[in-house]
């Protein structure tokens, strides 16, 4: 065992060459063919090495080494040289035990008795000793840390995160150096629990057991703005208001032309009002708000918008007129009420002539009968928005 321990170090075991071929059929020994007098083991996590005693006789060509995983089933190895005493097996999985038989074989291949072996190899690395969520706060991240693997063996880390839709475990960063200590995942999902462990990774590539999982939550989003309200009274804008929203910062105003339409963002006020100024009457406005944090977190935009609208110009105000000789008399009316005065814009063919702040009444004198006019008559609001006009054309 002392030229084994020589041969093959703890951090990293040699593999030998062998001749030969691999067969599963099973061996007839026979008592008459020199046995090898022992067989020594030497374990790593992925690795068994053996060696066993020489059989240096002239008639002895080499040795078949049979290996099984359930010690039912073996597969045979064949090593065609009598002197070798040293053979590795590799791409074994830690903390399993293999079986192994070595015999020694003629130059007619019959083996001798074989020597029987169980071996283990090593339990795994021991994972990363804690762990913990570092409670980042920040939009769509979280942070973890944990206290780096103390084994020098260890190259690098493996962050793994738990996909809920697929229910595996999925390796989502490598962590290097081994020193590492901390990883912050990013672009998450607001207000989503996620799921997470460490694996440390040997430098012949042997992953450690996972760390404890820890169960980390994005920040949540704020609460949704429910309680907005718009105008429709106001000339040339909409005056938007809302509830303030606990942990807001400020507020994200978007607009369409239609209820089911692509909203675009219109403002960002730190209020809970805004004016829409739009410059057209009897424009239709959809809106929804969203709030922010001071992390920077937007809340979901509501289902259903508010709608508003700027003023409508005054309904076209109504017309009765009375004739007499020569002069007409104008008697006018708001059908919505909204009229405080009128303007009236008379065409005698030769000249346009308005006449201002005409109220409910209003006579036109001194007309040449032989003359036709043409009279257009406008409402006008308080605000000042204009009527369509209501036209009248008086013939003598």
């Amino acid at each position: 065992m002392k030229n084994l321990m020589k041969s093959i170090s703890l951090t990293g075991l040699i593999i030998l060459m062998i001749t030969g071929c691999s067969t599963k059929q099973p061996l007839k020994s026979s008592p008459k063919v020199p046995q090898v007098k022992y067989v020594h083991s030497l374990s790593d996590r992925n690795a068994i090495a053996l060696e066993w005693s020489i059989v240096n006789r002239p008639n002895i060509k080499g040795y078949y080494i049979q290996r099984s995983k359930d010690n039912k089933h073996f597969e045979t190895i064949k090593i065609e040289n009598r002197y070798q005493t040293h053979w590795t097996d590799t791409n074994l999985k830690p903390a399993h035990t293999y079986f192994y038989k070595i015999s020694s074989y003629n130059k007619k291949g019959v083996p001798s008795i074989a020597k029987f072996i169980r071996v283990s190899t090593l339990g795994p690395i021991e994972g990363v000793s804690f762990i913990e969520n570092a409670h980042l706060k920040a939009k769509g991240m979280i942070k973890i840390v944990f206290r780096p693997n103390p084994n020098e063996r260890i190259e690098k880390y493996k962050v793994q995160r738990f996909n809920d839709t697929t229910g595996k475990w999925e390796t989502i960063k490598i962590l290097k150096p081994r020193l590492s200590a901390e990883f912050i995942d990013k672009n998450l999902v607001d207000g989503k629990i996620y799921q997470y462990r460490i694996i440390s990774v040997s430098y012949d590539g042997l992953d450690s057991l996972p760390s404890k999982v820890i169960i980390a939550k994005t920040l949540e989003k704020p609460a949704i703005i429910i309680q907005a309200i718009a105008t429709n009274d106001l000339p040339k804008k909409i005056h938007l208001s809302w509830n303030r929203v606990d942990g807001a910062v400020k507020y994200k105003i978007y607009s369409s032309s239609y209820k089911d339409g692509i909203y675009d963002l219109i403002a960002v006020t730190n209020k809970n009002f805004y004016d829409d100024n739009i410059g057209e009457d009897g424009e239709v406005r959809y809106y929804k708000i969203t709030s922010v944090d001071k992390y920077g977190i937007e809340s979901m935009m509501p289902e259903n918008p508010v709608m508003g609208s700027t003023l409508a110009i005054p309904a076209k105000p109504i017309v009765s007129i009375f004739r007499s000789a020569n002069a007409i008399k104008f008697v006018l009316s708001s059908p919505d009420g909204r009229a405080v005065k009128y303007l009236i814009r008379k065409d005698d063919g030769d000249k346009i002539i308005n006449i201002h702040n005409v109220h409910n009444e209003w006579v036109d004198a001194n007309l040449d009968t032989k003359k036709s006019y043409e009279y257009k008559i406008y409402a006008i609001d308080k605000n000042g928005l204009v009527s369509k006009p209501t036209e009248v054309e008086v013939n003598f």
